[in-house]
């Protein structure tokens, strides 16, 4: 069994999602009237982690505030307030608060990731990051055609053969501490698959990340079977 720490990146601004990001950072906008956050938490809660570090940046006292008045039970939540800076400077200002592996994670995507064979998987390979990774669906439908200009195929937003980074990385202290200030996700990211140090865990589970105000409410609607599968009740 894993005793991982979950460091969730908070601090950006959301600006698709305004009028809410107006008012709001984008992890606590709402979806059926709960932060995206909390339903965040209660997964990772349900997958047998208790202890978070909220990231924070912009809107960071509005994080303050849900985790003050956050009353769930054997929660423990950490914030830590870096301004507007790249998310690897976040994640090397959350170093301070860890003492070994840790889920890193995205504020404004859920995903039903099964953190156990995760954490298997990455403890086995020896590497010192894992993130997980999910198949790129194409956002419009494809039409194939002859190269004499016949059309002989339509597939409606078909998955493409790429995976697409959703966070949900487990790592290494290690990595975190080597972090170089200044740099950004991408550059770290590349720094550690040059060095042969980066593995990726494919998920073809359930994937909402909120970006849009059409993501927002798609993800309304689906947040109940997400989790009606999470509880056992479906």
């Amino acid at each position: 069994m894993h005793d991982l720490t979950a460091v969730i990146l908070c601090g950006g601004k959301g600006e698709r999602l305004r009028p809410f990001t107006d008012k709001l950072p984008k992890p606590l906008v709402p979806l059926n009237g709960k932060p995206i956050l909390h339903h965040l938490l209660r997964y990772l809660s349900t997958e047998g982690i208790n202890r978070f570090i909220l990231c924070t940046g912009y809107k960071a006292e509005a994080i303050d505030e849900f985790a003050k008045n956050c009353n769930e039970p054997g929660w423990e939540l950490i914030c830590v307030n870096s301004g507007d800076v790249s998310m690897t400077d976040r994640l090397a200002d959350a170093s301070k608060h860890l003492s070994g592996r840790s889920l890193i994670c995205y504020g404004d995507t859920l995903a039903n990731v099964d953190v156990e064979a995760l954490y298997r998987e990455h403890c086995s390979s020896g590497a010192r990051l894992t993130m997980t990774v999910y198949p790129l669906h194409s956002p419009f439908g494809i039409v194939e055609v002859t190269e004499d200009g016949f059309v002989t195929e339509f597939r409606e937003k078909p998955v493409l053969p790429y995976w697409v980074n959703i966070g949900f990385m487990l790592c290494e202290l290690e990595a975190i501490r080597g972090i170089r200030r200044g740099g950004d996700m991408v550059p770290f990211l590349a720094e550690q698959a040059s060095s042969g140090a980066l593995r990726a865990f494919k998920h073809n589970g359930k994937h909402l990340t909120i970006n849009t105000e059409k993501e927002r409410v798609k993800a309304e609607s689906e947040i109940i079977e997400f989790f009606s599968v999470v509880d056992g009740q479906a």
